[in-house]
């Protein structure tokens, strides 16, 4: 099961490594849903595009690396790994939705 798990994180990590260079790298905002809509509703700018960029080559980097380790270590590890990640995941995309608006 920690193979599968390996797996599914190195995967993971590919498409937000994918995503996040195209955002952050080179610009394409458009990835990011209803960014193009709420820029021109004045509601967020492009520092908040680019942070939303940073953070998903962040967790590219983090589940890669730990989707790795995984396929080598334990199944209670990979599990523990995982959830972490995506916790850490969440709550930086939910700041950086508080501080990037303009109410």
């Amino acid at each position: 099961m920690h193979v599968a798990l390996g797996i599914i994180m190195i995967l993971m990590g590919l498409a937000f490594g994918f995503f996040g260079y195209m955002i952050a790298m080179r610009g394409k905002y458009a990835l990011i849903t209803n960014y193009v809509m709420e820029k021109h509703a004045g509601k967020v700018d492009s520092r908040y595009a680019q942070r939303v960029g940073w953070i998903e080559l962040f967790a590219a980097v983090y589940f890669f690396i730990f989707g790795i380790l995984a396929l080598f270590l334990s199944n209670p590890f990979a599990w523990t790994v995982l959830i972490i990640g995506l916790v850490l995941l969440i709550a930086a995309v939910l700041l950086n939705l508080f501080l990037g608006k303009k109410l």
